[in-house]
């Protein structure tokens, strides 16, 4: 079982990058529109034109360009149609009755510049010329550079800094600086202690206007200082929203995890984003400011909430894994048959269909045929007695409706025949040909729509199905509502190899117990089996134990009543949280184990419904000592024999351990795990393999284990040889009364006498045998009389060829 979770984890680590990318889009964003843009600090009433300087030109920008006033009722610069189409120079003159006529001769209005533009463009325009008229009032700009805190100079010092840039603090006579003054000396002389410039410029849609109320903080770009200022004022505001949605008013609300993350995070970087433009853009001097905030707060949340919320389901997802099975029939059996000199296997021809068989085996007329081929019958199911429990039994189900059947599984000695809660129910369903059967909760119209194969999904005659249920009464106290009143039904179709499979369905029903659960809890199995060894100075050893039914269970090296047990087990508390085996897991840690002894443990469990065990589960493990190679071989020496591979046999002895050293030994080339390979004869105190290896030198790793996980390796090296050559008799001589032959190796050499044209074409095995002594020296009698034809053959059996003589010897007597 999986429980699949639909949250990707690395879209959300895109998605935090894609929002770091934005963050710093929008801080870049920040910095660079000051280049266009001030901010504006409210000093003074609309209309007041006192940041104009004598010389200065009045200038503001409406639809994108730039419009010069020339006079108090005269403006210049580049006007367009409705549309912005047929852009040309104009000049704009003020009329009497405060409206302005283009060159053109058509009055500004709300039909020449449209229904929006119209009193944006007049209100731009009159505060121009008002400004222009004013600006007479405005100071000489020594006076302006001093306000803006600078002195003029011929040179700066080399600690002043020069005033320059659009704010236009600079000296009115030629060759002077405005200079910045250094330590104390530096004051804003103006009222609000903010640098006046020239014309600050608030940004309105596709329009710039002249801002003629109002002292702006920098020109030209803002500066660091006052875009980080409005960064940090953005996010002081950002900041606060995101603590107040994710820690106070989502959770409040009950919105989910992921939800109150993204929701919190969106609004947060929105109304920094929103705030930090709204600066910006002057947002003290007009609802447009607001506007475009709003817009650029909203869009930022938006990006930002798409890409971190992502729902998050949770699935549970069962899978089992079966044998491959071939397709059902048989129309490709044939197949089999068409592959030339290559004849049919069994196995390839079963693999063709379920209905295939290979038939005339071991013959030259092997075919792979489809057998039963005309067969249209569907496998006929009964119940299957002999797999029922004690106290168990079937009893015809009337009440089932044709053309299903089915019967009725019964507790013989509940008096409402239904079953016990959490306990293992066995059934099954026996069949007049081998099939496939599959079972599941609801009848089904076809066998591939059933739910859970029987028996593993195999072909059998016979097939079995063990299960256990809660009882109602434990699933009313989870708060878990059932409408079938405890009763069950479970179907069962089969299909047998020709693919024919019921139409009908099989139908087993029983009920489960209802009332209060009285029973205690059992203790059915554990992940290590009791008695089981354990290696040597493991002084712990983690265990599951499995119970029938939800259970809370403790463990101790005594036995005593369950609330006395010192050690408490972590199990699973919940009806459906069972494992394949319909069993609950507890898992715990034993501890306190003794080497060389037997370990005991004492478990028991209380259910859900307070009913404890009475009797502990008796559970033991045995400590042991270290397992002992013995010895291992062959080892330092050279093995040889004629052939071109040789064989070898590797061999080893264990010891001590568990049960004296009864082990499972394994050999390898390298000393890593995955080379291992089991020895041949082994499981037992003497292991052996035997190899077949050419010439060469060979190390060998030795590791052994015994059930309890003790192990010991040892490592051999030897040297193969191939000897394909016969021995060679070094030395013939007369000692004492007899002839001595000297061989190059251990060797068997006889002799024969008689004389014929090819006297050495004897078998060996006639030959007369000379006597031995280390099967290095070999002995016969003195004789001066005859010829000796000798043949000599090594322990490999090589020896000379048929024809030929190892050495020929005739004893003479000397002078």
């Amino acid at each position: 079982m999986i429980i699949k979770n639909k949250k990707n984890s690395g879209k959300e680590q895109i998605a935090l990058f894609e929002i770091f990318i934005l963050i710093a889009s929008i801080t870049a964003f920040a910095y660079f529109v000051g280049a266009e843009f001030g901010v504006v600090s409210a000093v003074g009433p609309e209309g007041d034109c006192t940041s104009y300087y004598r010389g200065d030109k009045v200038i503001f920008t409406y639809g994108g360009r730039d419009y010069t006033v020339t006079s108090s009722t005269t403006i210049e610069g580049i006007g367009c149609d409705r549309g912005n189409v047929n852009c040309k120079f104009h000049k704009y003159t003020k009329q009497a009755d405060g409206s302005w006529k283009r060159d053109d001769g058509s009055i500004v209005s709300v039909e020449t510049e449209g229904a929006t533009s119209y009193p944006t463009f007049l209100s731009l325009a009159t505060a121009a010329a008002t400004c222009y008229e004013k600006k007479n009032a405005g100071t000489d700009r020594d006076k302006r550079c001093e306000n803006a805190g600078g002195i003029c100079k011929q040179n700066c010092d080399s600690k002043d800094m020069i005033i320059v840039g659009d704010m236009g603090a600079q000296c009115n006579s030629p060759g002077l600086f405005c200079c910045k003054k250094s330590g104390s000396e530096q004051q804003s002389s103006s009222p609000d202690g903010v640098i006046p410039p020239i014309a600050p410029n608030i940004d309105t849609g596709n329009k710039q206007q002249n801002q003629t109320a109002g002292n702006e903080t920098a020109g030209g770009f803002l500066g660091l200082g006052t875009t980080l200022g409005s960064i940090v004022e953005g996010f002081l505001w950002g900041a606060a929203v995101y603590s107040a949605m994710r820690f106070l008013i989502l959770p409040f609300l009950g919105a989910d995890e992921s939800l109150t993350t993204a929701a919190s995070m969106a609004l947060g970087l929105g109304v920094w984003a929103g705030k930090t433009t709204y600066e910006l853009l002057g947002g003290a001097k007009g609802a447009y400011a607001l506007e475009k905030g709003i817009a650029v707060g909203i869009g930022v949340a938006a990006i930002v909430f798409a890409l971190m919320y992502h729902k998050e389901t949770r699935e549970v997802i069962t899978f089992t894994c079966y044998p491959w099975q071939a397709p059902t029939g048989g129309s490709h059996c044939e197949d089999c048959n068409k592959q030339g000199i290559l004849s049919c296997s069994e196995y390839q021809c079963r693999s063709l269909g379920q209905a295939c068989e290979l038939i005339n085996k071991g013959t030259d007329k092997e075919q792979c045929v489809w057998v039963n081929k005309n067969d249209v019958e569907f496998p006929t199911i009964q119940p299957w007695k002999e797999v029922l429990l004690k106290d168990y039994q079937y009893t015809p189900d009337n009440a089932i409706s044709p053309p299903d059947r089915g019967v009725n599984i019964e507790y013989i000695p509940s008096t409402s025949k239904c079953v016990k809660a959490f306990t293992p129910l066995s059934f099954g369903v026996t069949l007049n040909e081998a099939a496939k059967c599959k079972i599941d909760t609801t009848r089904k119209k076809k066998f591939d729509d059933m739910g859970f194969f029987m028996s593993g999904g195999l072909s059998l005659y016979n097939h079995s199905y063990t299960l256990s249920l809660p009882g109602l009464a434990a699933l009313t106290a989870e708060n878990i509502t059932i409408n079938n009143n405890g009763e069950y039904e479970l179907a069962v179709k089969c299909q047998d190899a020709n693919g024919n499979s019921n139409t009908a369905d099989f139908v087993f029903r029983f009920c489960v117990e209802k009332g209060p659960d009285t029973t205690p809890p059992l203790i059915v199995t554990t992940s290590i089996p009791s008695g089981n060894p354990i290696a040597y100075n493991q002084t712990s050893v983690p265990l599951q134990v499995y119970v029938n039914e939800p259970a809370n269970c403790k463990w101790s090296h005594t036995d005593q009543a369950y609330e006395n047990m010192e050690n408490s087990m972590s199990c699973s508390s919940n009806i459906f949280e069972m494992n394949a085996q319909m069993l609950y897991t507890c898992t715990t840690t034993l501890t306190g184990i003794k080497n060389r002894e037997e370990n005991k443990f004492y478990f028991r469990c209380k259910d859900n419904a307070e009913n404890t065990n009475k009797e502990s589960y008796k559970f033991s493990l045995i400590g042991t000592q270290p397992l002992v190679i013995d010895w291992a071989k062959p080892k330092d020496v050279t093995i040889k024999d004629s052939t071109e591979s040789i064989k070898v046999t590797l061999e080893a002895q264990t010891s001590a351990g568990y049960k004296e050293g009864k082990a499972v030994c394994y050999y390898g080339d390298t000393g890593e795990t995955k080379d291992y390979i089991s020895f041949f004869n082994t499981n037992s105190h003497l292991h052996s393999q035997d190899l077949w290896l050419i010439e060469g030198n060979y190390t060998y790793y030795i590791k052994c284990i015994d059930l309890g996980g003790n192990s010991d390796i040892e490592t051999i090296s030897f040297s193969v040889e191939s000897d394909a050559s016969s021995p060679i008799v070094a030395r013939a001589y007369h000692e004492e009364t007899y002839l001595k032959l000297v061989t190059t190796e251990p060797a068997r050499c006889v002799y024969d006498t008689k004389y014929t044209n090819y006297p050495c074409d004897y078998l060996f095995a006639d030959g007369i045998g000379m006597t031995a002594i280390d099967d290095i020296n070999h002995y016969t009698e003195w004789n001066t009389q005859i010829t000796l034809y000798i043949k000599c053959e090594d322990t490999f059996g090589n020896q000379p060829a048929p024809d030929q003589c190892s050495i020929i010897v005739r004893p003479y007597s000397g002078y």
